[in-house]
């Protein structure tokens, strides 16, 4: 029997752009004062293990969309996503796969994202998501924070997170600095979200309709 490791997948060792390939997860909910609760949506590049937090009040395929076009601004458009089966995470693939994608390609120039549906089993960011967890209840404790608060706070733990190092720490002061995911963190590509700005457009049509 052969004892020599299972190679990683080729997404995990490729030389893609930082949040090019993205393994995408929620964690909580946390309660906020007066606010009722918020989940966090975690963002890790498959490459380069950085991470990106955002906030959203539901657990819905409409929020999960926003939170996605707020990541797509300011760290770029992702060729592959990875999360689980959640109905947040398949509804928005559907809607997605349902647009004119001929139209928007040529109209726009943005491509199509690839969604992959793995086991919750088999994500290979659970350890960021059991650090982000630990970090929040280090740093909170049982305080109970406004949005604003709270989402200055995640905004520290993605920082501390990024600054992680990913080689050897020497304790000899002259020797190189050791990697960190923060210094990979450059952007590079396209931030357009043409997509899924016609799905929540749609949507705010729909309920404009019904209101009336």
């Amino acid at each position: 029997m052969s004892s020599e490791p299972t190679p990683l997948p080729p997404d995990r060792v490729t030389d893609y752009a930082p949040f090019e390939i993205v393994g995408i997860d929620f964690a909580g909910p946390l309660f906020l004062k007066n606010e009722g609760k918020v989940w966090i949506v975690l963002f890790t590049c498959a490459v380069y293990r950085t991470i990106h937090l955002e906030l959203v009040n539901s657990l819905s395929s409409v929020a999960f969309l926003l939170a996605l076009r707020r990541f797509i601004a300011r760290r770029g458009r992702p060729r592959t996503i990875y999360c689980d089966n959640g109905t947040n995470f398949r509804g928005a693939s559907n809607d997605l796969s349902k647009l004119n994608w001929s139209k928007i390609l040529k109209e726009t120039r943005t491509p199509k994202i690839f969604w992959k549906f793995i086991p919750l089993t088999a994500a290979w960011w659970e350890r960021l998501v059991r650090t982000l967890k630990d970090l929040l209840k280090r740093n909170l404790g049982k305080s109970v924070l406004t949005s604003n608060e709270l989402y200055t706070e995640i905004c520290d733990c993605e920082s501390i997170i990024n600054c992680r190092p990913l080689t050897y720490v020497s304790e000899n002061p002259e020797e190189l600095i050791p990697l960190t995911p923060s210094m990979f963190l450059i952007e590079n590509r396209s931030s357009n979200t043409g997509d899924i700005e016609q799905l929540n457009s749609s949507s705010l049509n729909k309920k404009n309709k019904i209101s009336k």
